[in-house]
């Protein structure tokens, strides 16, 4: 496993543990001021989804036992200076089994549009990326979604075509720079915004 999938397995595994009932009154702890709780390698173990300890296991060449134990003892410590906008993503992401089938098609539709766009126009690999993210003009957006798309948003919405035009030229880079911070646009990462209890996202 290379470096660039470590981070997303240790953040399903981070994420696991703030949703465990055995776990997640210790991440609460370990994001809090005071001492934190201990984490058990048996709850790592019973968190971890499917074959992650055996990645984890086969990267540092251990047994999954004591990759178990390891992260045990390093993961409250490791949480405890995680940045606050981090562990929000991990408390949103531990809601995620709760998304209805509508949501989550809505996850998936937004993204493959997400996708199709920023495959549409060439200063997307800026929003991608790391750096300032290269402006939308309002004829590149107009030429990618195609007038049939502007409309529908603009009935969806209830706003004029050029309030439409205006707010996807502004948020468009801001939406994809947000839902990309592994290089690519990454539905997992949409899934922690549909999980917050306020978010409420349509598709353009």
């Amino acid at each position: 496993m290379s470096e660039t999938t470590m981070a997303p397995v240790l953040g399903q595994l981070l994420t696991a543990l703030a949703a465990a009932p055995g776990s997640a009154a210790k991440f609460e702890s370990w994001t809090s001021q005071g001492a934190n709780q201990p984490l058990t390698a048996e709850e790592v173990a019973a968190a971890a989804p499917a074959g992650m300890l055996k990645q984890l296991a086969e990267l540092a060449q251990v047994s999954e036992a004591e990759a178990a134990a390891s992260l045990a003892e390093e993961i409250p410590a490791l949480v405890d200076v995680i940045p606050a906008a981090t562990i929000e993503a991990f408390r949103a992401a531990a809601k995620i089994a709760a998304l209805t089938p509508e949501e989550e098609a809505a996850a998936e539709q937004i993204v493959a549009e997400a996708r199709t766009l920023a495959a549409a126009l060439p200063q997307s690999g800026s929003w991608l990326g790391y750096g300032p993210n290269e402006p939308l003009t309002e004829e590149q957006l107009v030429g990618a979604l195609g007038e049939d798309k502007i409309a529908e948003a603009a009935a969806a919405r209830g706003l004029d075509r050029s309030e439409v035009v205006a707010e996807l030229t502004r948020t468009l880079p801001m939406f994809i720079d947000a839902v990309s911070p592994y290089g690519w646009v990454d539905v997992d990462v949409l899934r922690f915004v549909l999980a917050q209890d306020d978010v409420n996202v349509t598709s353009a």
